[in-house]
């Protein structure tokens, strides 16, 4: 494992926030109704918070020596609140498992605030999926 490894996953990880900023900004429009409302407003506040971790990937891509992706990565875009917040629960454990495997990658290079950084990551992503699940039960 390499410095250029750890690299690769963080532009992962940011491709990841980058595309969750778009795939909620594009559900925001397409979230109707009394419900729909309540998601925008949900969504509005994840938003700033998905910008904030792509921020930080960014700074440290390069604090690594490495050049940050500007390319989101793609999402589905299922029709309907219940299918969209089901892909959004799905996305978001992968994006915990991701922050992760990276975390220890940051450890097992003597990175430690790096490491402690990205397992918060990884906390507040299960936060968010944990906040989805309760939204996906009462519809």
């Amino acid at each position: 494992m390499t410095k250029e490894d750890l690299i690769k996953g963080l532009n992962e990880d940011l491709a990841a926030e980058l595309g969750t900023v778009i795939r909620y900004t594009y559900q925001s429009s397409k979230a109707l109704g009394f419900v729909g409302y309540e998601l925008r407003e949900i969504l509005k506040d994840e938003i700033a918070d998905e910008l904030g971790h792509a921020a930080f990937l960014m700074d440290v891509i390069v604090d690594l020596g490495g050049e940050p992706t500007t390319t989101p990565r793609t999402f589905e875009k299922p029709e309907g609140l219940k299918a969209m917040l089901e892909l959004d629960m799905e996305m978001e454990k992968n994006d915990v498992a991701n922050y992760r495997a990276h975390a220890a990658m940051a450890e097992e290079l003597g990175l430690i605030e790096l490491n402690m950084k990205l397992e918060e990551m990884a906390a507040d992503e299960a936060g968010h999926a944990r906040e989805l699940r309760r939204l996906v039960g009462g519809l």
